[in-house]
């Protein structure tokens, strides 16, 4: 039974607006704050589509969202285990780490009933472009003032470390500065993959635009991470693009240069550094890091402490909040008691059967949207394909920005949706084949 469009719809949109939305821009002080926006709404929708669908089995024949599903549900009973079993895990951290997988398998589902057709899935991502062009508004409103939601670490009285931070950037509906960055330029590739390259008039193009001030904000919050995966996503696009011939394979490469040499410019004149050439602050950063000192080697610190902790639990993981727990009783040369990094998170707390899991489904999707891209047959499918590539090599790098990702539900939403766009450009590609077969059938035997 297909329901209606609008229906359809709704639901599609309410499920990307409320997990790019999650707290409304305040958090909900529903049971402490385990409870907000997002985990709400995917509740709800997930009943009500269980009583709309009823009588339909709705991850069969996707296969993709099948495995996904159980692998979420699995996930969520093996942190059930670790939750009661390991003692560091932490309860106010681990119940809403589970409760993001809970909610993050149900967004899943939720996709997958809905049986959504390509034009239905491109308004959807107009859903999301309006979604990121409000966010960008409202980051330069802050950007220019000063102000924030009362969501922001700026309205939070018991946050000792924004005095060390610019007061003028943006955290936008997040709590901190990199959950927005990441979340901004995790909701990019929607613009890059609908607006096409005019090489000969790219400034006029209003994508790359958009592009230019989601890099300003990144830089104006020192997301560095965020930018890199901006630059790369940026970089894999155009070679996606451009055929391959020597003038613009020539341009690619000028391009690649200049865009390195403008992020090298940007990072050496930052606002704390008095140096004025780029050799200089690569020496500063060196010496930092043989002191001891600087952003470079505190991330190292990090990643070191994510692999003992999975060494410690003998890589059966510290269970649900673990990291955090574990670095609180014992501090380590990072002073840090978040991971930065969501594969450290799910190797130190989950442990290594997971994590490898996790990393092999990434990679499948991955590769069946490359393959989306090289071999379908309509320009939709091949943009979607496109997007899709483009998408996992951002997921994959924006996932260092945030301090502790596992708890955001963006990114599950995020995976659903590039799963619904390869099961429905399969699905449709092999109806188009199927009928081709059977009007060849018909002619041979007229």
């Amino acid at each position: 039974m297909r329901h209606s469009i609008r229906l359809r719809l709704v639901i599609a949109s309410l499920i990307i607006a409320a997990s790019a939305i999650p707290n409304l821009g305040n958090e909900l002080h529903i049971m402490g704050s385990f409870l907000n926006f997002y985990r709400i709404v995917v509740v709800i929708l997930a009943l009500f589509t269980l009583f709309l669908f009823r009588s339909e089995v709705c991850l069969s024949g996707r296969r993709s969202f099948l495995i996904w599903f159980v692998f979420l549900f699995a996930w969520f009973a093996y942190g059930l285990v670790l939750f009661v079993a390991s003692p560091y895990a932490d309860f106010d951290r681990g119940l809403r780490e589970l409760f993001a997988l809970l909610c993050g398998a149900l967004c899943f589902y939720i996709l997958s009933c809905l049986e959504l057709s390509p034009q239905e899935i491109e308004m959807i991502f107009r859903v999301m472009f309006v979604i990121l062009c409000g966010f960008i508004l409202l980051a330069f409103w802050e950007i220019a003032t000063g102000n924030h939601l009362s969501s922001s670490m700026f309205n939070d009285p018991t946050n000792k470390v924004i005095w060390r931070l610019n007061k003028h950037a943006a955290t936008g509906i997040m709590y901190n500065v990199n959950d927005f960055s990441a979340l901004i330029t995790l909701m990019l590739p929607v613009v890059i993959g609908r607006f096409r390259i005019n090489f000969r008039r790219a400034y006029l193009d209003p994508g790359w635009a958009l592009v230019v001030l989601v890099a300003v904000i990144n830089r104006i919050n020192d997301a560095n991470f965020c930018n890199a995966a901006l630059l790369i996503g940026t970089l894999g696009y155009l070679l996606l693009r451009v055929r391959w011939d020597r003038r613009k394979l020539g341009l690619i490469l000028g391009a690649t240069i200049l865009l390195l040499v403008g992020v090298i410019i940007l990072y050496s004149t930052r606002d704390h550094v008095d140096s004025e050439d780029v050799v200089s602050r690569t020496m500063e950063l060196i010496q930092n890091s043989q002191k001891g000192q600087g952003s470079l080697r505190a991330r190292l610190l990090i990643y070191r402490d994510g692999f003992a902790g999975a060494w410690i639990s003998g890589f059966l993981g510290l269970g649900p909040g673990g990291f955090f727990r574990y670095y609180t009783l014992n501090p380590s040369d990072s002073h840090f008691v978040d991971p930065h990094s969501l594969f450290l998170e799910i190797l130190s707390e989950y442990g290594l059967v997971i994590f490898l899991i996790f990393a092999a489904l990434v990679i499948f999707l991955f590769r069946r949207m490359r393959a989306l891209y090289k071999e379908g047959t309509t320009e939709t499918f091949r943009l979607w394909g496109e997007m899709g590539v483009i998408w996992i090599i951002i997921y994959c790098i924006v996932t260092f920005a945030s301090s502790s990702y596992l708890q955001s539900g963006f990114h599950w939403t995020l995976l659903a949706l590039i799963c619904l766009m390869y099961e429905t450009g399969k699905e449709k590609e092999e109806r188009s084949y199927e009928y081709q077969k059977s009007s060849d059938l018909g002619t041979a035997y007229r």
